[in-house]
């Protein structure tokens, strides 16, 4: 019985010992650290890399733009695919160079085997 009792009260402090290591908190940054390393991501621009970052932003709001209007010239070759055909016949849309096969249902689904075959295809 006290061999019981002696495990069992070596195991409760154990625990204890151990929950107690476990929370221990951890030291504060000197605020002198934290300073510089805030100040590191805080570069002033000058007037010329200011300039050149501007001109870059409009360049890459500029392709973006002509992106949205390709896309949706492909949207609408892809919606008018399909017009005036039966849910089930054949249709092909041709976008970038390339033949895409598939089926009108209720709207045009291309073929993936088709898809797949015609990747590098340029007629």
């Amino acid at each position: 019985m006290n061999k019981t009792k002696l495990v069992l009260m070596t195991a409760l402090l154990g625990a204890a010992m151990g929950l107690t290591a476990c929370q221990s908190t951890p030291t504060q940054k000197p605020s002198m650290e934290a300073d510089q390393h805030h100040t590191h991501h805080k570069r002033e621009l000058t007037p010329e890399q200011r300039a050149e970052w501007q001109a870059k932003r409009a360049q890459r709001l500029e392709h973006r733009e002509q992106m949205r209007e390709k896309h949706k010239a492909e949207r609408a070759k892809i919606e008018q695919a399909c017009q005036g055909k039966q849910i089930g016949e054949r249709a092909n849309v041709q976008l970038n160079n390339r033949i895409i096969e598939g089926t009108c249902e209720i709207r045009f689904t291309p073929d993936k085997s088709q898809f797949k075959r015609q990747s590098n295809a340029t007629t």
